[in-house]
């Protein structure tokens, strides 16, 4: 019963509200990318380089909205700016839908990342309330599986049958779906002391997003989120180089997601039995290698076959890590929020990285820079993991106050 017990959230409303702003809505577009991409590239008459870099233009302003209100989410109204966010993706997929002009479209997808930026930030922002950050993350990351199950099934359909347009119809629909959660989010960001995983007193800086520990923080979910699009934007490409059908891809696919659920159960139940740092390292070290796995599979089916299977597992598996370790720099959700904002920036470069170096030395040097991404996500994320160290033993003294408690179970 108590295994049940520990299994379980601690809050369902904080889960189902911050997993359909950040999930539901923020990165919606993530799951979306590989239909997107296609639609545009034939209803638009695009090639892939217009097309990457019209969605690279959505992300780049959902990065920039996330990223400019994290400063202020220790005491922005988190579940008004996540509501006014999702209203207006909604608003801006529906008018995507009827705009024909290449210009006009981009002009409104742009707004599109806006409001997306805004429920990414909100909802990131509300895992840094609960008093088990990293669980939290693993039981959002769970209904982020399911959700993506749904759009590689049903977002195929609706992308054969009615094309770009359609899919910004379907876009809509999902985040109308997600108005019935969000509502449940927590208005403001509990009061709480001072984090002890960052410095404090005459050295410390005036802004919490400005301390060693939160910059290599974003710098590290930036680095990690490049290194899983440079592989899966050609993903499909790969993919019919190893005499894949389209048909037999998209049930590969569709697949996967349901086996990714594994990924967050496991971050879920484990939490941090075995500490922070080894799941955290151990967690970069499996994604990179299935980057590598079914971007190097060009030659070999079985290789890319097991790479793919493996993307959601290690994925979700690692996002569940990263974002409790963000969220348990800041109680007030400030680091967490920002991290969120970088993790669209590297969604947004990094099918533009790995384009540039396979056109210089095909999928080879690709995956070459993939293993750099992975080695500078280790260096980057030891930062905040030392730092969380260092202060284990006044955190473990701190553990009776329910305003540190979420910090004091980190290691």
């Amino acid at each position: 019963m108590k295994t049940i017990k520990h299994c379980l959230p601690e809050s369902w409303s904080l889960v189902f509200s911050a997993a359909a702003s950040a999930y539901g809505v923020g990165l919606l577009g993530l799951w979306a990318l590989p239909f997107l991409i296609s639609a545009i590239i034939q209803d638009l008459q695009l090639n892939e380089a217009q097309a990457g870099l019209l969605m690279s233009a959505e992300f780049g302003f959902t990065m920039l909205a996330s990223l400019l209100v994290a400063p202020f989410m220790g005491r922005a109204p988190r579940r008004t700016l996540a509501l006014v966010g999702t209203v207006l993706a909604i608003a801006a997929n529906l008018l995507s839908a009827n705009v024909d002009g290449i210009y006009a479209l981009a002009a409104v997808r742009c707004v599109a990342g806006i409001g997306a930026g805004l429920a990414l930030a909100c909802g990131n922002a509300a895992v840094s309330s609960a008093k088990h950050p990293d669980r939290v993350a693993g039981h959002m990351n769970v209904l982020s599986v399911l959700l993506m199950i749904v759009v590689m099934l049903g977002y195929a359909k609706v992308m054969a049958a009615y094309g770009l347009h359609g899919l910004y119809y379907a876009m809509a629909a999902t985040m109308a779906v997600m108005l019935l959660a969000i509502p449940a989010m927590v208005q403001r960001a509990p009061v709480a002391e001072p984090s002890p995983q960052v410095p404090t007193g005459r050295h410390a800086p005036s802004n919490i997003l400005l301390s060693l520990p939160a910059i290599c923080m974003m710098l590290a979910m930036f680095v990690f989120q490049a290194r899983d699009t440079m592989g899966w934007a050609f993903v499909e490409r790969i993919g019919t180089m190893v005499d894949y059908s389209g048909d037999e891809l998209g049930v590969l696919l569709s697949f996967q997601s349901f086996v990714g659920l594994i990924g967050p159960l496991i971050a879920a139940m484990v939490g941090k039995r075995f500490g922070m740092s080894t799941p955290v390292i151990l967690a970069i070290l499996l994604t990179g290698a299935t980057s590598l796995s079914y971007v190097l599979g060009e030659h070999s089916k079985t290789l890319y076959t097991a790479g793919v299977m493996t993307i959601c597992i290690t994925y979700f598996y690692a996002l569940s890590y990263l974002t409790g370790l963000a969220a348990a720099l800041d109680r007030e959700g400030r680091v967490v929020a920002a991290a969120g904002s970088f993790l669209s920036l590297g969604l947004a470069v990094g099918p533009a990285i790995s384009g540039g170096l396979i056109s210089l030395g095909g999928f080879t040097l690709a995956a070459w820079g993939i293993a750099v991404t992975v080695v500078l996500t280790l260096l980057l994320v030891a930062v905040p993991l030392a730092s969380i160290r260092r202060h284990h033993g006044s955190l473990s003294a701190d553990s009776v106050n329910p305003a540190t408690v979420a910090g004091s179970t980190v290691s």
